[in-house]
């Protein structure tokens, strides 16, 4: 088996939910890099969207901060908002999302850690969760850290509703979760219980470790199959389509995070100046 490492295991497995001819968004590296690898392998009907003014399809992804130049002359197949959210409403619209909170019932939060009135951390809002969790009909999350702050048996705020019985029953079983990659397995609902419940648990990964970085109590069945590893072509996709490693921004913290970027930014500024020179008077 080829060596790999635990972000390209989850691009992995996250690329391999995506199928079918709809449009997918890659609003995180991780995210992109699923589309791409997904569209590249098993499901070349994909629609990959960058960003709405690069279109469909734009390469090379992903940047922190050249996207939009660098894709300039790439462009595929020009969207509006309308465009976008019509994909939505029609179930042809698909997305990874990347909560600050998950729970047991698959209800997810981007919008504040603590409650409410008085939040300890004030996050980005519920933006369009909202929509893809009463439309979709395949509800997809990650988390490059499986952790008791992250998996939770109660999430602070509900920015998008999963099975909680009340909501769920309201909504229909459009837009309930249906996958969660972590860097410990595969995680699924049951649309019965509306409990998570593992599908996979990736190499070297025992019941004990998730049950210790759950925040909830979690059964693991002994017949719990293990993740399939990223294949070489696989690895060698990521690898080409992020020579900076820019996914691996998701993984870092602190003072190694922003050595990480500083180092991605001067390349790109690089990449940028030589691709379009300044003239000299």
């Amino acid at each position: 088996m080829p060596e790999y490492t635990i972000d390209e295991l989850i691009i992995a497995c996250m690329a391999r939910e995506l199928h079918g001819e709809v449009l997918v968004s890659s609003v995180t590296a991780f995210g992109a890099l699923a589309a791409h690898l997904a569209k590249s392998t098993h499901a070349p009907d994909l629609a990959v969207l960058s960003t709405p003014e690069s279109g469909m399809d734009a390469v090379p992804l992903p940047t922190l901060s050249l996207g939009q130049f660098l894709t300039e002359n790439q462009r595929a197949i020009p969207l509006t908002m309308e465009d976008i959210f019509d994909a939505i409403f029609t179930d042809r619209f698909r997305i990874w999302i990347n909560p600050a909170q998950i729970d047991q019932h698959g209800n997810v939060n981007i919008s504040v850690i603590g409650p409410w009135e008085r939040p300890k951390v004030a996050l980005v809002g519920s933006r369009g969760i909202p929509e893809d969790t009463s439309h979709l009909s395949q509800g997809l999350y990650y988390l490059t850290t499986h952790s008791p702050r992250t998996v939770v048996a109660k999430v602070d705020f509900i920015s998008g509703p999963g099975y909680t019985p009340d909501r769920r029953r309201w909504l229909g079983s459009h837009g309930a979760p249906t996958c969660l990659v972590t860097d410990l397995g595969v995680f699924g609902f049951d649309p019965r219980s509306g409990q998570m419940t593992p599908r996979s648990l990736h190499p070297g990964v025992g019941p004990g470790m998730v049950q210790e970085r759950t925040g909830f109590p979690i059964e693991i069945p002994k017949d719990t199959p293990v993740t399939p590893p990223p294949t070489a072509e696989e690895i060698a996709i990521i690898h080409a389509a992020d020579p900076l490693e820019v996914r691996k921004l998701e993984l870092l913290s602190g003072a190694e995070a922003a050595e990480k970027f500083a180092a991605i930014y001067e390349r790109e500024r690089q990449t940028l100046h030589a691709a379009w020179p300044r003239r000299r008077h």
